[in-house]
C-alpha cells in the first residue's frame, strides 16, 4: 500500500514539476522530527548568542537554516502548542489561553487536523514524547488524548514534570501512569523515543517524532556536574542554564541514534520554543518576556535541518513562526495541505531550499486574552481588544504585597533573581502562607470561559506601532506618526480577529 501511494505521488510530482521532494520506488518520504522546548528565550542557546553551551543545536543550525525572526504561536504555552500542531490560530483550534485541566473545558478540538494526522494519512508512523498541555481526560472530562490527534504511540505529561525535572512521577504511556522514574525529564523523553525507534516502529514506514521537552520551564533541575559549569549549585540562573545544556545533550543522543540506524540524512528536523523565557535577561535586547505580545514574549529560536536537501549555513531574516510548520512540512514533502481547512500559516519551503519566491498569504497574528499583535513587514502593531475583560488590579497588587510580607527575610532567596510577579508563576515557595497567596494570585489570571461571548464582540481600537528594523527594543511608539499605516494594519487585524472568532468554539463555563 505504501509503495503504490508513493509511486502515484511520484507521477504527480513529475507531471506538475511543482514539488520539492520526489518519491519513487527506491526512496520514501523523509522522517520528520520536531523538537520543542518550554520557556526558552531568544538569547539562551549558543548559536543565538546565549551563554549556554549547546554544541548539538549549534551544529544543526550551522548545517541547516537558522531564523533570526522566528516566532512561537503564542506568548504562552497551550495556545502556542495548538498552533504548532495545526498551522492555525489557536483560538480557531479551541485553545483560548493557558489550560488548567482542573478548571477549563477547553482543549484542542477533535475536529482539528494536526501535523501528526496529516503525516499519518501519508503512511507515517507517529509518536509523541513529553509535555502535552492541550487537554487530557482528567477531572472526569471527556477530552482527547494525543492518540485522538494522530499519534500511534505517546509517552507524555498532562502538563509539567512533577515534582521537578528530576525523578518525575507523573508520566503516562499511552494513557497509563508510568509511576516514579529516575533521571531528568529531557533524558527520559529521549530514552523513550530511542526505545520506540529500536523496538516499536515499523521500519518500512517513515516516522514522525514529536518531542516536547519540559526544560527550562520551572520547577527546574539539572545534574550537578552540568550546573557547576555555569555557577553555584544553588544559583537559579546556573540551574536554568543546566537544564538547557542537559536538553542539548539529550537531543545529541537522539541525533546519534538517527545516524546509527541510517536515518539522519533522511530526516527533517525542526527546533524551536513554545514562547519566550520567563527570565527577562534571556530575551536579549527584546522588550517583554513570556506572556507578553512584545517581541520578548514570542520571538524564539527557529532551526530547520535536512542534510543535503536544505542548504546549510544559511541565516534567514524573513519573519516566520510555528504557525508555518504544518504547511512547510507539507511543502517540503510535496504533499497536499489538509483540504477544506483554513491555515493561518504559510509554506516556508522557498526560504529553506532557497528556490522560488516566498509570499505570506496572511500577516503573522498573535492573540491571548484581551491583547493582540500583528506583523506586516518590519512593523508590528500591538493592541488591546475593545472587548474589556474585567480584572481586579488592586487585588493583584495587594496579594503581591502580602506575599512579600509572608516571605520576609527569605524574599531575595526565594526570588532567585526574578521579580516577584514572575516568580509567582514559576514554582512554589517553601513558605506555606506564601504558597496560599501565590495560588490565589495565579487563579486571578486563569482564562474565564464565561467571557468568550464578550470576546467575540471585540475588535481593535487604540494601538501601538513599532518599526522593528530601527527599534527592536520597541521603545518608540510611532503610531501617531504613521496614521495611514496604522489604519491599514488595524483593518487587517480586525479582519483576522473576526475570522478567528467566527471559527472559535463556545466553551461552557461550568
Amino acid at each position: 500500500m505504501m509503495l503504490s501511494r508513493c509511486l502515484i505521488k511520484a507521477l504527480l510530482i513529475l507531471a506538475t514539476a511543482s514539488s520539492f521532494l520526489v518519491c519513487s520506488a527506491e526512496t520514501r518520504f523523509p522522517n520528520v522530527v520536531t523538537l520543542l522546548v518550554d520557556d526558552l528565550g531568544y538569547r539562551d542557546i549558543g548559536c543565538y548568542g546565549g551563554p549556554v553551551k549547546t554544541p548539538v543545536l549549534d551544529k544543526l543550525a550551522a548545517e541547516g537554516v537558522r531564523f533570526t525572526d522566528f516566532h512561537s504561536g503564542a506568548p504562552v504555552c497551550s495556545p502556542s502548542r495548538a498552533t504548532f500542531l495545526t498551522g492555525r490560530n489557536h483560538i480557531r483550534a479551541g485553545v483560548y489561553s493557558v489550560l488548567n485541566e482542573q478548571r477549563h473545558r477547553m482543549h484542542l478540538l477533535r475536529s482539528e487536523t494536526t501535523l501528526a494526522e496529516a503525516l499519518k494519512d501519508e503512511g507515517y508512523g507517529t509518536a509523541h514524547f513529553g509535555k502535552w498541555h492541550l487537554g487530557m481526560p482528567v477531572n472526569n472530562r471527556d477530552n482527547p488524548t494525543p492518540a485522538e490527534h494522530g499519534f500511534d504511540y505517546w509517552f507524555g505529561l498532562v502538563n509539567g514534570a512533577n515534582p521537578t525535572h528530576k525523578d518525575p512521577t507523573n508520566f503516562l504511556r499511552n494513557g497509563k501512569p508510568v509511576g516514579p522514574m529516575k533521571g531528568y525529564s529531557c533524558q527520559l523523553v529521549v530514552d523513550e523515543a530511542i526505545d520506540w525507534l529500536d523496538k516499536k516502529r515499523d521500519a518500512s514506514e517513515p516516522f514522525f517524532l514529536n518531542l516536547w521537552f519540559n526544560e527550562p520551564h520551572a520547577v527546574i533541575a539539572a545534574p550537578d556536574k552540568i550546573v557547576s559549569r555555569y555557577g553555584a549549585l544553588n544559583n537559579q540562573s546556573a540551574i536554568y542554564n543546566g537544564t538547557i545544556d542537559n536538553t542539548d545533550r539529550a537531543i545529541g543522543r537522539l541525533i546519534a541514534k538517527l545516524e546509527q540506524i541510517g536515518e539522519l540524512e533522511n530526516t527533517i528536523i525542526h527546533y524551536s520554543s513554545d514562547n519566550g523565557s520567563y527570565r527577562q535577561d534571556r530575551c536579549g535586547k527584546l522588550r517583554g518576556k513570556k506572556g507578553s505580545h512584545y517581541e520578548g514574549g514570542h520571538r524564539v529560536p527557529g532551526i530547520f535541518y535536512w542534510k543535503g536537501k536544505i542548504p546549510g549555513g544559511h541565516v534567514e531574516k524573513e519573519a516566520a513562526g510555528a504557525v508555518d510548520l504544518l504547511p512547510t512540512i507539507c511543502g517540503l514533502l510535496g504533499i497536499d495541505k489538509p483540504k477544506g481547512i483554513f491555515l493561518d500559516g504559510s509554506d516556508l519551503t522557498p526560504l529553506l531550499i532557497r528556490n522560488g519566491s516566498f509570499e505570506r498569504h496572511q500577516p503573522l497574528f498573535w492573540m491571548n486574552g484581551s491583547t493582540m499583535a500583528l506583523r506586516m513587514g518590519d512593523h508590528t502593531l500591538l493592541a488591546p481588544s475593545t472587548a474589556r475583560l474585567s480584572f481586579d488590579n488592586a487585588k493583584a497588587k495587594r496579594l503581591l504585597e502580602q506575599t512579600k510580607l509572608a516571605l520576609g527575610d527569605d524574599l531575595e532567596k526565594e526570588l532567585g533573581g526574578l521579580d516577584l510577579r514572575t516568580r509567582m508563576f514559576n514554582g512554589r515557595f517553601v513558605n506555606r502562607e506564601a504558597n496560599r497567596l501565590r495560588d490565589e494570585f495565579r487563579a486571578m489570571f486563569h482564562f474565564n470561559e464565561a467571557l468568550i461571548p464578550q470576546m467575540k464582540k471585540g475588535g481593535v481600537n487604540r494601538v501601538q506601532l513599532y518599526d522593528l528594523s530601527k527599534d527592536l527594543k520597541q521603545q518608540n511608539d510611532i503610531a501617531k506618526k504613521r496614521p495611514k499605516l496604522v489604519a491599514r494594519m488595524k483593518k487587517q487585524a480586525n479582519l483576522i480577529y473576526k475570522s478567528v472568532m467566527a471559527d472559535a468554539p463556545d466553551w461552557p463555563s461550568k
